[in-house]
């Protein structure tokens, strides 16, 4: 019951992040984000699949019996959990799959909708609400982490602050072989 807790705060958190939207007075949506990339922007675009999950504090999500917290969630949690995948676009579109990839998941789901990238803020405008995320890129910019705020119910009832850090890593596409001529 507590890995569904936390796996449900964690997929939510993964999912939508820190949204801010229109209320009910707004009378249009936030724009999509337009324009040409820049070259940062299109190193950056394509595939970036879920690596890691951690969290600041160790913790206890096996269903197991045994109390053998970890600070890695990653390695606790299922196939289908561990199965998030952002794709973003030369055109500024983004999908953000969730246990798409994996097999037999209870949950799965897309979220689209347009991207930017300014240093290391990513910017995501997904059905008229606005996400900016601070992200931490490795030196050769093949993975880039983000941290949020949860809080996890341990089995006494006790609830603890932890901070969970999710890491991305960029997937090697394979190059298009040119046509043959004749």
């Amino acid at each position: 019951m507590k890995k569904q807790k936390l796996m449900a705060v964690v997929l939510l958190t993964a999912l939508t992040g820190i949204f801010v939207g229109c209320n009910d007075d707004d009378t249009e949506c936030i724009a999509d984000y337009e324009g040409a990339l820049t070259a940062a922007e299109t190193s950056f675009a394509g595939t970036w699949t879920l690596s890691a999950v951690e969290s600041s504090e160790e913790i206890d999500l096996t269903d197991d019996e045994e109390d053998n917290p970890s600070k890695d969630i990653y390695a606790q949690q299922s196939d289908c959990e561990n199965d998030m995948q952002y794709i973003f676009g030369a055109d500024r579109a983004y999908k953000y799959n969730v246990g798409k990839r994996a097999e037999d998941c209870k949950q799965s789901g897309t979220l689209t909708g347009s991207w930017k990238l300014g240093g290391s803020t990513l910017g995501l405008i997904t059905s008229c609400m606005e996400n900016v995320v601070e992200l931490e890129f490795n030196p050769n910019k093949t993975t880039f982490s983000y941290t949020t705020p949860n809080i996890y119910t341990k089995e006494n009832g006790e609830r603890v602050e932890i901070e969970i850090t999710f890491t991305y890593s960029k997937t090697a596409t394979t190059p298009t072989p040119p046509e043959e001529t004749e």
